[in-house]
C-alpha cells in the first residue's frame, strides 16, 4: 500500500479515539486526527502512515462541531496535561460512558448496561496533586508539563487543572532555584540536581517534594513556603535513577508546619509516595458508594486490595468485624498502620506486600465466612493469579472493582467467570482528559 505521508485529505470525523483524537476513514483505514471532533469535516495532512492506520493534523476546519468550545488554557493542546479541553463538558461525560461500554464490549466481549458518568463538581482546578518536571533548557530553567508522548517540557506558570496554589508554588520554586544557584536536571547530559517538583494537597496542607539527584540545603525553601502557606510538609526525595520513575524510596523530611491530624474524619498522615485519588469530590462519591454496597450485606470480612494509605479501609472498619488492607508501597503501608493505631481500629489489619502474594493466605484463613473484596489495582490491572484465586474462592459473596483503565478492567472482568456484574458506573475523576474511573459491583454466581 502506498505511503500517504504528507498527503492532504478531506475527511469527516466519525468518533473519538481512546486518546481523544478524532477518528475518520481514508483509503479503507483509520485516520487519527488530533484536535478534531465527531461530525467535523476537516482538511488534514497525514504526518505518519502505517498499513492499517495513519495520523494527521488539521489544516482547516471545513465544518465545526456544536460541541466544540474554546479551551480555557492557552497551552492547550501543546502540553500533555489535557486532551479534550476543546469538547464541552456534557459531551465529555457521554464520551466516557461510551468509552467504558465500547471497551467492555470489544476487549472483554461483555455487553452490559453502563450508567451515566458521575460528573465532577469542578471541571477545572479539581486536582489535589501535581507533578512537574524541572529541566535545564536552552533558555534556562523550564518548569511545566511534558508535551504529549514526549519528554519535551512545555513551560507552565499556572496549570488550570491544579488549585490556584500551583501558580504561587512555581513562582517560589523559580526564586529558590535562582537565589540558591540550584542546577536543574538535563536529560541529555544526565547532570543537574533538581529533577521534579511534586505537590499534593490534603485537608488544606501542602505536601511538597523536591525530587533531587543529591541532597539539597532546602531550609530556605521551607522558609519561603512558611511565608505564604499556613500548613505544609516539605520533603526531599533522592532519585538517581535514569528512567521515567519520578520517586525513589529515599526520603528526607525537611520541615513540618501545622500538619493536619484529620483526613476524611480519621487521624491519618498521608505520605507523598502513597496512593490517594486526585479528585476529592469524586473520591468521596466513590467511597460512599462502596461503603453503601458493603453495608447492605452481612459481611464478616472485608479485604481492601491495593489499599494505599488506608483511608477507604478505615471506612470499612467502622462497620465490618474484620478488615484487611493489602498494599505494596512501604510508605503507604506505614501510613495505614499508623492510622489504625491512632484511631483505635483494632479490627483493621494492614498487610505489606504484593496482592498476588498475600491475598491467597487471607482468603484461606477465612474459608466459610462471608467475604467482601474491594479491588483498586494500578492501570495494569490485576495479576492473572489474583483473578484465579478470586474465582476459586467460594467465600467472596460481594466484589467491587475500581479501575482507572477500561481496557484492563474489561480484560479482568472477562476472566472473573465466577461472578456476575450488577452495575458499571463511570466517574469523572479527570475532567478535560480522556481518563475515566469506573466502579463495578459484582456478586458470586450461583453454582
Amino acid at each position: 500500500m502506498t505511503n500517504e505521508k504528507n498527503t492532504v485529505i478531506e475527511a469527516t470525523v466519525d468518533n473519538l479515539g481512546i486518546n481523544g483524537e478524532g477518528v475518520a476513514r481514508y483509503n479503507g483505514k483509520a485516520v487519527f486526527i488530533k484536535n478534531a471532533l465527531p461530525g467535523e469535516k476537516v482538511r488534514a495532512k497525514i504526518i505518519f502512515s502505517k498499513p492499517s492506520f495513519c495520523h494527521a493534523i488539521v489544516l482547516e476546519y471545513l465544518t465545526k462541531s456544536e460541541n466544540r468550545v474554546v479551551p480555557d488554557c492557552p497551552l492547550f493542546p501543546k502540553c500533555g496535561g489535557c486532551n479534550i479541553q476543546h469538547l464541552n463538558y456534557s459531551a465529555q461525560l457521554l464520551y466516557k460512558q461510551d468509552l467504558v461500554k465500547s471497551t467492555l464490549l470489544h476487549v472483554g466481549k461483555i455487553d452490559v448496561s453502563v450508567d451515566e458518568t458521575v460528573a465532577s463538581d469542578k471541571v477545572l482546578r479539581y486536582r489535589n496533586k501535581m507533578s512537574l518536571p524541572v529541566r535545564e533548557g536552552k533558555n534556562g530553567v523550564q518548569i511545566g508539563l511534558f508535551a504529549s508522548a514526549s519528554h519535551r517540557v512545555v513551560p507552565c506558570e499556572d496549570c488550570l487543572l491544579q488549585p490556584v496554589w500551583n501558580k504561587k508554588l512555581i513562582e517560589l520554586l523559580k526564586v529558590f532555584i535562582r537565589d540558591n544557584k540550584i542546577s536543574c536536571y538535563n536529560e541529555e547530559t544526565k547532570k543537574g540536581v533538581l529533577k521534579h517538583f511534586v505537590v499534593r494537597e490534603v485537608e488544606g496542607c501542602l505536601y511538597v517534594t523536591l525530587v533531587v539527584t543529591k541532597q539539597l540545603k532546602a531550609d530556605a525553601f521551607a522558609d519561603m513556603l512558611k511565608s505564604d502557606f499556613s500548613s505544609f510538609v516539605l520533603y526531599q526525595n533522592i532519585n538517581t535513577m535514569d528512567n521515567n520513575v519520578i520517586l525513589s524510596d529515599s526520603w528526607q523530611v525537611v520541615k513540618k508546619h501545622n500538619e493536619p491530624k484529620l483526613v476524611e474524619g480519621v487521624m491519618a498522615n498521608i505520605h507523598p509516595a502513597g496512593f490517594f485519588q486526585v479528585n476529592d469530590y469524586i473520591r468521596r462519591q466513590m467511597y460512599e458508594k462502596v461503603a453503601h454496597v458493603l453495608k447492605n450485606h452481612d459481611t464478616n470480612v472485608v479485604i481492601d486490595a491495593y489499599s494505599g494509605a488506608g483511608i477507604l479501609t478505615s471506612f470499612f472498619a467502622s462497620f465490618a468485624p474484620l478488615v484487611y488492607g493489602i498494599e505494596i508501597n512501604k510508605q503507604a503501608h506505614e501510613s495505614a498502620t499508623e492510622l489504625a493505631k491512632n484511631n483505635g481500629l483494632d479490627n483493621m489489619k494492614p498487610i505489606l506486600g504484593d496482592v498476588k502474594d498475600k491475598i491467597g493466605d487471607v482468603l484461606d484463613e477465612h474459608i466459610g465466612k462471608n467475604i467482601a473484596l474491594v479491588l483498586d489495582p494500578p492501570r495494569s490491572g490485576c495479576d492473572k493469579s489474583v483473578i484465579e484465586k478470586i474465582n476459586d474462592c467460594d467465600g467472596i459473596t460481594n466484589l467491587v472493582y475500581i479501575s482507572c483503565n477500561p481496557a484492563t478492567l474489561a480484560r479482568d472482568l472477562s476472566l472473573l467467570t465466577s461472578y456476575e456484574i450488577l452495575s458499571v458506573t463511570p466517574y469523572d475523576m479527570f475532567p478535560q482528559t480522556v481518563n475515566v474511573e469506573t466502579l463495578v459491583t459484582l456478586r458470586k454466581q450461583n453454582p
